[in-house]
This record gives structure tokens, sequence and C-alpha cells, in this order.
């Protein structure tokens, strides 16, 4: 299948300047607010009602920086909604307080250049990187003057990634200026095709995410095939700046163990923004980005996004019985409630005090526990996985209760289980 027809995805390789002259530096800063400004009046011309193709040739013609500059300063602001602060409103905030100076405001309103990709021009035509030098070669806008100041990016990202970076595909270059004159960070963008892995049909990963941790649980229709916890303490410790590469680590662990049983990721849809802060707990579950990792793990791994809404609540009157943690114990339900939700809604209605309406008056539900069986008279200890058990035995027996697979899927959740522990 050609590239273009691929399901693609980013990948993001963190930098920073690490060495300029005085000369370039100056070149720099000129880029950056001409840059700015163009981004300015181009969102101000488009809610005017400008089309692109004027609002390009206006802005090449007022700034003197050529098309794709300005047509790279177009795309940043075309989806933005209306009164946009650009430099942010806490900035302004801070200038009105007087806690920054005015040019120091300035500078942050136009902290950020950004040169997108062509995969004709070798890369990226305004902003390439050479490999062999480590440098970034720059066009300043002014006279086609270029700059080359020397650029860092981790080892281990040149090895993994750097053969993205020759030139055959096209990468996105984004250079922010750091507050209070403290450098410059880089940030390289290159797209590449998903990368898959095979699925077993009706297999799936579910994701119960916690506050320092995230518990897992493999299953098929019938049975819990392994259980886990992958630790993430320091995504409520580390800074805004360093949380997406610890997401990613984070998704790459999650993504080798997918791979390993061949399972599809399923990940909760936890809205902690609306959870009270009233308690510790609650404080703490907050402070995890949930919705970044669950958007990273969709545009990763295509995982599906569920609500697990019920799962923890059976989870507590059921971890007990079967000598498990509960968090486990949630993540296993939320994968029945994934792959069969009928069982799963009867083991709600079972555990939660309800009535299945199958069930008449319910008694077979109440006295029904773990320790009881799913057998009728006489069967010793065999039992049927599905929906149901045998409708009545051969030798005699009762009905089947409807939904018993679920407590069937339950009975699969043992000690003796595969139970991953995942270093950080």
């Amino acid at each position: 299948m050609p590239e273009a027809e691929q399901d693609l995805t980013k990948i993001t390789l963190p930098g920073y300047i690490c060495r300029i002259t005085p000369e370039e530096k100056a070149l720099l800063e000129q880029l950056f607010f001409r840059f700015g400004n163009v981004r300015r009046r181009a969102y101000a011309l488009k809610q005017k009602g400008w089309i692109k193709s004027e609002i390009v040739k206006r802005l090449q013609e007022e700034s003197g920086l050529n098309s794709r500059y300005v047509s790279d300063a177009y795309h940043s602001i075309k989806d933005l909604p209306p009164h946009v602060t650009f430099g942010g409103l806490k900035n302004q905030r801070l200038r009105e307080t007087g806690k920054i100076s005015k040019e120091e405001y300035k500078r942050r309103r136009n902290s950020i250049i950004i040169s997108r990709g062509d995969k004709s021009k070798k890369g990226n035509l305004n902003i390439r990187l050479r490999l062999e030098t480590m440098e970034l070669r720059i066009n300043t806008g002014s006279n086609r003057r270029w700059i080359y100041p020397k650029i860092f990016i981790p080892e281990k990202y040149l090895k993994r990634y750097g053969h993205l970076l020759d030139g055959r595909r096209p990468y996105t270059v984004i250079i922010k200026r750091r507050d209070f004159d403290r450098g410059y960070d880089v940030r390289i963008i290159v797209e590449v095709p998903k990368e898959k892995y095979p699925i077993k049909e009706d297999r799936v990963m579910a994701l119960d995410a916690n506050s320092g941790h995230i518990d897992f649980a493999i299953a098929e229709k019938d049975r819990v095939l392994a259980l886990g916890k992958v630790h993430c303490h320091a995504l409520r410790d580390f800074s805004s700046g360093k949380t997406q590469n610890y997401l990613h680590k984070l998704i790459r662990k999650i993504c080798n163990i997918a791979k390993h049983y061949q399972a599809r990721v399923v990940v909760g849809k936890l809205r902690s923004a609306n959870f009270s802060s009233h308690s510790r707990a609650n404080r703490k579950v907050r402070g995890m980005p949930f919705y970044k990792l669950a958007q990273f793990l969709k545009n990763k791994l295509d995982a599906w996004e569920r609500s697990e809404w019920g799962t923890t609540k059976i989870a507590n009157k059921i971890a007990p019985k079967v000598g498990l943690d509960v968090h486990k114990v949630s993540a296993a339900l939320f994968a029945l409630k994934v792959l069969k939700y009928g069982s799963f809604s009867s083991l709600y209605n079972r555990f939660s005090g309800g009535v299945h309406a199958d069930e008449g008056g319910g008694s077979p539900s109440m006295r029904l526990t773990l320790r009881s069986g799913l057998t009728a008279p006489g069967q010793g200890s065999t039992a049927l996985a599905g929906d149901e058990v045998a409708g009545t035995a051969c030798n005699g027996g009762y009905p089947a209760i409807p939904g018993s697979g679920g407590l069937l899927f339950l009975s699969s959740l043992k000690t003796g289980l595969p139970c991953l522990h995942v270093k950080r």
C-alpha cells in the first residue's frame, strides 16, 4: 500500500540549540518577531473574511518573508477560535501587574517559528537539519541569508529515528524561545506509517488508570489471560515540559505488552477534570494527564475508548473473594464489559443488589456467590463457557441462570495468573 494511503502517526524528536553566535542570534530574533507579526496579521485578516491566497499574497509583501513561511504562519492559526490572546492570557496578566517588562512580554508574544516539511525539498526548505554536522540551516528571510546554529538531539532519539531525517521524507521544525532568554528549544516532527501488529479476534487489553499506576487485564470472551501493572508515578511529579516525553515512554511499554499478547488496547473514558478536589485521592487523580494518555493511545495504537462506569463498584465486592487487588479486578471487569456487555450487566445487577429482568424475584442471584459454583447437581465441576450454563442436566438439575457467563469469566481470576509488573 502506498504510504500516502496508510494511516500515519507523528514522531517528535526533542532538541535544543546548543551553540549560536551573537550575529546569528540577532538574525534569529528578527525572524521570531517577523513570523509572530505575520501570525497575528493572518489571524486578523481571516477573522475579517479574507481567503488564504489573498492573505498569503498581502503578508508576503508586508513582511518580506517567502510564501512558505507565510503559509506556515497561516496554517498555525487557521483553526483558532475567535478572540485569541497571542502570547497567552497568563503572560498578559503578568504584564498588566508589572511582573514582566514590556520587552519580555513582546518576546513571549513572538516566541515561535514553524516550518513545515516538503518531500520535494529534501525534507524542509526553510529550516533543514544537517545530520553530518548537527546544524540547523535556517532561512532568516533577510536577503536570502542563512544561519547555521548547532543543535543537540539526545543520542537515543538519533539512533532510533535519525534515518527519518535524511531528507527522503518531509519533516516539520518548530523553534521555541524559552522565557527570560534562556535559549531555544527545537522540535522536529516527522510522519511515519502506524506500526501494525497482528490482533487476535475477541482479545483485549483493558486499562484501569489510577493515580501513579495503570492496571491492565489481558482477556478473551471466556477467560482472563494475564493481569499486571505499569507504574507511572513520575507523571504526577514531572513538569509540563517533560510530561509528553514520559507519556510516550509509558505508551511504548503498553504497546510492547499488547503486541506480545496480540490484543487490542481499550482505555476508559476518565474525565478527571470533573472530579471533586475535596479528597486527597481525587486531587492526585486530577493531577494525572489521562486525557493526553487516551489521545496518544488512540493515535499510536488505534486504541478503543469506552466507558468503564460500574467496574470499580463491582470490583470492590469481588476482589476479596478472589484474592486480588481491586484495580486488577476492575481492569478484568472492564474487559468483560467490552467483550460481553450482557454478562457484565448481569453481574452488575447481581452484585449491586439489582434484579435481572429474567430472574423473577432474584433470589437465585442473591444466593449465588463465587464459591457456590456454576454447575447443576450431579455435573461435578464441569461448566460451559458462554452466556449461559447448560439448560438442564441429563440426570436432573435446574435451569440455567441468565448471564452466568460473567461469573465463569470471573472464575478465571486466580492468584496463579501471570501477573506482570512493568518497571518504571
